[in-house]
């Protein structure tokens, strides 16, 4: 040690840290010298009282120091046991002031205010912040908050936790003061605790605060560890780098809380609708901190360099404590605060999967092969496991019964159990079972091997959470679109360079058993593209029987990614043999073991039982099926029986010829039991409940348990234990009643329902057992307990099916239940029956067919209905069944027309599902009971229009439709860059093909139906394959955008057009250009081969079409006349006419041979996008621009048809094969889909000539106006929807129409510049105001009715005298045209919004501008004021609404929204409505809602906007996106037509003027407590 003279007294670790962490103090003075060893001591003289130690060093520019005091005390620290040669480092003064220079002004500034000014005080601040975040926490569990992220739930308490759990490790445990350390000292406790204490009434806003200060604590932790280390370290070059790396971290850490404390800092009206920090402020905080934190770590680690061995041992110590605590911190961050991790595990519990289909799955066999058989194979495959360069894929085929099943198991146990094989874990595994559900199909295949996945590859779950949530229905796409998104390209961005096992091995055992050949080729095609993989390697294990789709699925994939053995040819018969022989050996041996041990045996078996004779004619009888072995001992070890006796029965029936081996095996199973039975009666009563038991056993669509058995078949479950008891050699029967009974071999049920035993008393008749079956499936729904209305007891009627727990429908919806809803049909089907009128199914559906309906959306299996129904169609005998046959027709047009809406909310299927029905709805009148709350229903088309179904899933205007030749998929092409699949049977999106760069504008099908074209903007042509969704080639040559494609009829050709003026031709087979054609002048819209394929045209916007030949490419034809665009040509199937479709509004047909014009079709009122001919050639479809289609007779050029139901543009047409479907695709990015075949129009309603275009209530609710593009305003009556008044006096579109605050006048506002006053008691025209000069956008009257605004595209707003109709003042000052007046409620002041972006405030009475508000950065729409007049409330272009004094002219909040707004008002509550555009703004009348047609947004106290909660008390009614709402709750879902239309409400009345000219009224009375019985 040095000379210094030893200290008497320790001092504190707070003190200590204070010293090392100095802040300068009133009185500032020199900093203390320490000594110049570790070991030594160090000399610090504190001040008299040390809670006045300042922290003014955060706006000091000079070193801060802390004061020595003459009389203080001498004191000594020892904080290390460091050898004495150690020097020790002097305390850093600036260590803090490196830390704020390196913070911006402003953060430097935010924390001076936030932080303490002594040390008593910062531990109070902490005690605070602690306590803040227990009341968080108190608030969390009172709310029950929830918040999403990538579509994954997390309880929010579990944040708060977390954030006291930090905060407990600053302040220790019952002692906070005497814990202080430069993170303590430094961090802004006053700030945090104020974040803490904020009010705050909205969830995302909570997550926001929970979440950021998790993150900002966790990250502190860990820099104490650092400093902690720091402190220990002597003084070396090395350990300023890492001193420089802390400072660095500690900089971010606290620039990070000054941000948020500014945001705090802000008025309350600003901070209501912000978050303290979005999500990717955290998580780029996060990421920093992690990089600055290695950053340290590494300079960690060459802290020892230049000290003796002595002192690099004692940091190497040291290095493995700090590792620990970073560990130990690391842990607990993750293990509730990893945003990703735990909520992906959340949302991963409600991943479909196959139950069963694990190869351990409870229940399930578990038998694997004895250790001394199967050696060789196993190894091999061992070995191929193993080895990084083998094959992906093992194919092991083999008969029937052979053991496949059980070497898979055995594989799949010895790959997962620890330390089975080097490098290699097992990923999953899925044994196909036929006949169990989803064991027996592919449609769980993905998703359960990807649920299984995630728990053995760390990491992969964030990239399958955002997967769901980007496409929540990706369970039910298509396997190629599953395989893609949830195996392939999660695993092309996994990481494992530092995982234990870069190889997974999945098992799937019996592909065989899929139910669909094309799925078992895709599910081999699809898994070949692993190979491919650089991130990892998972290989397949896959058994199957040799079966043909198999053998073709592997002959279409390379040799070098599968490997193959054929179980019965690879092993030698000898070895199979010695196999069976062991396995009898080591299972007879048990047999005799446990049955000498029963003292209730009797005669005990010898040692050498059964003998080498009896055991070799076992081998014979079995070899090579080790099922015949595995049944025999299962058989003969039947603890109720005597085992000498069995296996006597067994060897007798030995005899039986070898193709028979199957039979003599089951035979004497099935004997034996009624051998014991005299009674002739006894023998059939037996053999009648086995019929019907074990017959249901193996027929069954999905095994059930014993307890689900007892339920359906209405059969005690003593007797069913009974009856099952004996067959325990051929069943699988759990001792747990809620498990599945099973068979433990397909070959038994095989067995029993083959033909040599139906003259057997134990014969299964299927089709007599699947009639019993449906029988008691639907006497189980039909009884109480069965199907109701409202089954889970909903609480509303818009209730989301995702928001109900499993565990509510699984109790109310038992597993026999469950069966019965899905299984009844597929019963009918096989039990080879009709179906007729007044019979069991008709009956059952008339009384519960809505009932099932809501049973199948609760368990996710609406899709199965319409397939169901159709299968229904199909059986329905052709006598005497039109009752029947007509109510299936419009039970599948009921749930083709509210799929979404049935899935999304199963409680619509009573309500939206049977309002919007038409009035002759089979369905709406006997199933369906009016529900009690909707008072006024909409009046609907008399009977079904020939839409039968529309398509919704694109995001943007849809350019293109393309039926498959076998009519079971339609494929869209869209502007939202995508190619979508769809199941014409259910109306499914099953693919949704991603790879192109821009709008993808045509779509066409090779006549073989094996590729897909997609053509797009980004000058690319792409080839799929449609059956799984893969990309197969990439065409590239145009240099622009490519606008259309076509199969030659052959397909070995394929053409593109491009903007650039040139036709390519390509070989389809090898991507390969072939010709380029050149002639046009302009862009070339559409391509299309003539049927033998000699012919090519091309249509473009040079106003011609041209006629090439496609062999040669020569041009052979120029057609000339039309006078504008051509978007479109078409050839007939016969070759002899060619359609072609203009933007000059017409359609043309032309001979083809000569060019000549044959007809000119007129009958178009807007752009013709597109034409196709039917199949036979004897329809015509044309699509126009003003969203109809019309469908021509092609021979006389007659309309025969106009389909109107597009909102906007139709751009697409295509016929199916047979003609018997049309499907159009439209700008209103829908595709919909008519049935020709139905012969009838749509009923035509009262409506306007053309289409709605505002609307508006009078004040008293008594009268809706409506102005129509049609020139004309129409009163009606909504009490009656009469039609009241019809004023006609306008020469041009009508915008605006106002009724002044007490009814006896309305003014409408027209593009002809004039505005009108009306009398509507009378309909007569009072006045006639003219006076701008450009259209009239807006008008509105003020609150006394003396004055009129008008706004006009002339830059000017008008004020007139109501009553004389005079001009009273002029208003300039805009710059564009003005869209929106309003007056304030007492007249004072109007309020004017303009395409300038600014509002102006006008004195009415002077005319004087006063005050110009400005803020919004695009047009300005509706605007207004709160009732007291204190509030004006505007929307905007620019996605905002804002809050201005209208007093001041401060904007006081800005709101911000993801759409356009176009009309705003504010009740008389202060509340404002939102959709998803908003065409409405007011106010409620107590000044407390703002309501839109988007929401509701309260107005809290200091005019803070706050979206208001779940649980608010708000109800006011509204249209809220696709619904009408009722507070936040969803009460009717409505129908596309109603959506984006012209709508107004008052109360609870709905007003729609639909785009086809119909307006509806909707009236709802719901209770406010929201109960739904």
């Amino acid at each position: 040690m040095s000379g210094n003279p030893s200290p008497s007294v320790n001092i504190s670790r707070r003190e200590r840290w204070l010293a090392y962490f100095p802040f300068r103090h009133r009185t500032p003075s020199p900093s203390p010298s320490s000594s110049s060893r570790l070991s030594q001591t160090v000399s610090l003289s504190i001040a008299q009282t040390s809670s006045s130690i300042s922290t003014q060093a955060i706006s000091s520019n000079t070193a801060p120091a802390v004061r020595v005091s003459s009389n203080s005390l001498t004191t000594s620290v020892s904080p290390l046991s460091l050898p004495q040669a150690t020097s020790a480092p002097s305390p850093n003064p600036d260590l803090l002031q490196n830390v704020l220079k390196r913070l911006s002004e402003d953060d430097r500034a935010t924390l001076q205010d936030c932080t303490s000014h002594n040390v008593s005080n910062i531990d109070l601040a902490l005690e605070q912040a602690l306590a803040a975040a227990k009341e968080k926490q108190r608030c969390c569990i009172e709310k029950r908050w929830t918040f999403t992220i990538k579509g994954r739930t997390v309880v929010m308490k579990e944040k708060a936790d977390k954030v006291v759990g930090w905060l407990n490790r600053f302040a220790a445990v019952g002692d906070i003061v005497a814990n202080v350390d430069p993170v303590h000292v430094g961090l802004p406790w006053a700030g945090i605790r104020l974040m803490l204490e904020a009010a705050v009434s909205e969830a995302n806003q909570m997550t926001s605060l929970l979440v950021g200060c998790e993150t900002a604590l966790y990250m502190a932790n860990r820099l104490k560890a650092y400093f902690e280390f720091l402190h220990q370290l002597p003084m070396t070059l090395t350990r300023a780098n890492f001193e420089m790396a802390v400072i660095e971290l500690y900089a971010r850490i606290l620039g990070f809380l000054a941000h948020a404390i500014r945001i705090y800092q802000t008025s309350t009206s600003h901070r209501a609708l912000r978050a303290f920090w979005t999500d990717s402020d955290i998580v780029e905080f996060e990421k920093a901190c992690n990089e600055l934190g290695a950053r340290a770590e590494i300079e960690a680690s060459n802290c020892d360099r230049t000290l003796d061995a002595q002192d690099r041992e004692y940091i190497r110590k040291l290095k493995q404590d700090l590792q620990k605590v970073l560990e130990e911190l690391k842990q607990s961050h993750q293990l509730q605060v990893s945003l990703d991790r735990l909520e992906t595990k959340i949302d991963l519990d409600k991943l479909p999967y196959a139950k069963g289909a694990m190869y351990n799955s409870y229940g399930d066999d578990h038998v694997t092969c004895h250790p001394d058989t199967r050696v060789d194979l196993l190894h091999e495959i061992y070995d191929w496991a193993q080895d990084p360069h083998s094959k992906i894929i093992f194919w092991l085929s083999g008969w029937a019964g052979i053991g496949k099943s059980t070497i898979s198991r055995t594989v799949a146990e010895r790959i997962a159990s620890q330390g089975g094989l080097d490098d290699v874990d097992l990923g999953a595994s899925f044994f196909f079972k036929r006949g169990e559900g989803d064991r027996g199909s592919a449609s769980r295949f993905f998703s359960t091997i990807t649920r299984e996945l995630v728990l053995k590859i760390s990491g992969l779950d964030i990239f399958i959470a955002d997967v769901i949530s980007q496409d929540p229905l990706i369970f039910d796409k298509a396997l190629g679109e599953q395989f893609d998104k949830l195996i392939y390209q999660p695993l092309r961005q996994m990481d494992l360079t530092t995982s234990r096992y870069t190889t997974f091995i999945v098992v799937v055992d019996a592909l065989d058993e899929c139910e669909k050949e094309r799925d078992v080729k895709a599910i081999i095609d699809l898994w070949s593209r692993l190979a491919d993989l650089a991130t990892v390697r998972l290989k397949l294990l896959l058994t199957s029987r040799p079966e043909l789709p198999i053998q073709l699925g592997f002959k279409n994939i390379s040799t070098a990614i599968h490997q193959d053995i054929v179980l019965q040819d690879a092993v030698p018969q000898t070895t199979i043999e010695h196999d069976i022989l062991i396995f009898l050996e080591d299972a007879f041996r048990r047999i005799r073991d446990s049955y000498n041990l029963d003292p209730l045996s009797g005669i005990r078996l010898d040692q050498d039982w059964p003998g080498e004779q009896e055991l070799q004619s076992l081998v014979d009888m079995a070899s090579p099926l080790f099922i015949i072995a595995a049944t025999v001992c299962r058989f003969v070890g039947d603890s109720d029986w005597d085992p000498r006796e069995r296996l006597k029965k067994i060897l007798q029936s030995s005899s039986i010829e070898k193709s028979q081996q199957i039979a003599q095996t089951y035979l004497p199973v099935l004997t034996q039991l009624s051998t014991r039975l005299k009674d002739s009666d006894d023998k059939d009563e037996l053999h009648r409940e086995f019929r019907m038991i074990v017959g249901s056993i193996v027929s069954l669509a999905e095994p059930l348990s014993k307890q689900s058995l007892s339920i359906l078949l209405n059969i005690s479950a003593d007797i069913i234990e009974l009856r099952l008891r004996p067959l325990h050699s051929v069943l699988r029967i759990p001792t747990n009643s809620d498990t599945p009974v099973r068979t433990l071999h397909l070959s038994f049920n095989e067995f029993l329902i083959s033909d040599q035993l139906q003259l057997e008393p134990f014969g299964i008749n299927g089709p007599a057992t699947h009639r019993m079956l449906l029988s008691r499936c639907l006497q189980l729904l039909s009884r109480p307990g069965g199907l109701e209305e409202n089954m889970c007891k909903l609480e509303y009627p818009g209730k989301p099916r995702r928001e109900i727990n499993q565990a509510t429908i699984d109790n109310r919806l038992t597993p026999a239940v469950q069966y019965a809803c899905q299984y009844w049909v597929q019963h009918i089907e096989h039990s080879k029956i009709k179906i007729h009128d007044q019979e069991d199914v008709h009956l059952f559906l008339q009384k519960h067919f809505l009932h099932w309906l809501e049973a199948m959306s609760l368990m996710s299996r609406l899709a199965v209905v319409i397939k169901q129904i159709r299968v229904l169609q199909s059986l329905v005998s052709p006598n005497n069944s039109t009752y029947l046959l007509d109510f299936l027709q419009d039970a599948l047009r009921v749930v083709l027309a509210n799929r979404n809406s049935m899935d999304l909310a199963p409680l619509q299927i009573y309500s939206s599902a049977m309002v919007f029905a038409p009035q002759t709805s089979i369905v709406r009148n006997i199933c369906s009971q009016v529900p009690s709350w909707i008072r006024r229903f909409p009046i609907t088309p008399s009977t079904w229009s020939l839409e039968l179904q529309t398509l919704e899933g694109h995001t943007h205007v849809v350019s293109a439709v393309a039926f498959s030749p076998d009519g079971s998929l339609l494929a869209s092409a869209s502007d939202d860059e995508t190619v979508r699949l769809w199941n014409l049977a259910t109306g499914q999106e099953v693919q949704k093909l991603k790879g192109h760069s821009d709008e993808v504008s045509a779509v066409a099908f090779s006549q073989d139906g094996s590729l897909l074209a997609s053509a797009s903007d980004d000058q690319t042509v792409r080839l799929w394959d449609p059956a799984t969704g893969q990309e197969v080639q990439k065409l590239e040559g145009h240099t622009d955008k490519v606008n259309a494609v076509a199969f030659s009829q052959d397909g070995s050709l394929l053409v593109s057009a491009s903007f650039n003026e040139t036709i390519r031709l390509w070989n389809s087979a090898t991507g390969q250009e072939m010709q380029m054609l050149k002639g046009h002048t302009d862009q070339i819209n559409a391509v299309a081969f003539s049927s033998n394929d000699s012919l090519l045209a091309s249509a473009s916007d040079d106003q011609t079409i041209r006629l090439w030949d496609s062999a040669t490419g020569q041009e052979m034809q120029k057609l000339e006349g039309h006078t504008d665009k051509i978007n479109a040509v078409a050839f007939s199937q016969d070759g002899s006419l060619l359609a072609s479709a203009s933007d000059d509004e017409t359609v043309r047909l032309w001979n083809s041979a000569t060019g000549q014009e044959v007809q000119k079709l007129e009958e178009n009122t807007h752009w013709v996008r597109a034409v196709a001919f039917s199949q036979n050639g004897s329809l015509l479809a044309s699509a126009s621009f003003d969203g109809t289609i019309r469908l021509w007779d092609s021979a006389t050029g007659q309309e025969v048809q106009k389909l109107e139901g597009h909102t906007h543009g139709v751009s697409a047409v295509a016929f199916s094969q047979n003609g018997s479907l049309l499907a159009s695709a439209s700008n209103d990015q829908t595709i919909r889909l008519w049935d020709l075949a139905m012969d009838q129009e749509m009923q035509k309603l009262e409506e306007h000539a053309t289409e709605v275009n505002v609307m508006a209530f009078s004040s008293n609710g008594s009268l809706l106006a409506l102005a129509s593009y049609d020139q004309t305003i129409r009163l009606w009556d909504p009490a009656t929807g009469q039609e009241v008044q019809k004023l006609d006096g306008h020469t041009q579109v009508v915008s605006a129409v106002a009724f002044s605050q007490d009814d006896s006048l309305l003014a409408s506002a027209s593009y002809d510049q004039t505005i009108r006053l009306w009398d509507p008691a009378t309909g007569q025209e009072v006045q006639k105001l003219e006076g701008h000069t450009h259209w009239v956008r807006a008008v509105a009257f003020s609150s006394n009715g003396s004055l009129l605004a008008s706004a006009s595209d002339d830059q000017i707003i008008r004020l007139w005298n109501s009553a004389t109709g005079r001009e009273v003042q002029k208003l300039k000052g805009h710059t564009d045209r003005v869209n929106a007046v309003t007056f304030s409620q007492d007249g004072s002041l109007l309020a004017s919004a303009s395409f300038d972006e600014t509002i102006r405030l006008w004195n009415p009475a002077t005319g004087q501008e006063v005050q110009k508000l400005e803020g919004h950065t695009h047009w300005v729409r509706p605007m207004a004021f709160s009732q007291d007049g204190s509030l004006l409330a505007s929307a905007s272009d620019d996605q905002t609404i804002r809050l201005w004094d209208p007093a001041t002219g401060q904007e006081m909040q800005k709101l911000v929204f993801g759409k356009r707004i176009d009309t705003l008002s504010v009740t008389n509550g202060n509340k404002i409505l939102l959709t998803n555009r908003i065409e409405t703004l007011s106010f409620t009348n107590d000044d407390k809602i703002l309501l839109t047609n988007r929401g509701t947004i309260e107005i809290e106290q200091g005019s803070r906007l706050v979206l208001p909660p779940e649980s608010s008390p708000n109800q006011t009614s509204m249209i809220y996106g696709n619904w009408i709402r009722q507070g936040s709750r969803d009460l009717l879902w409505l129908p596309q037509e109603y959506r984006n239309c012209s709508s107004a409400f008052n109360g609870n009345t709905f007003a729609f003027g639909l785009h086809s000219g119909q307006v509806n009224f909707i009236k709802l009375d719901f209770p406010s407590k929201m109960s739904y019985d």
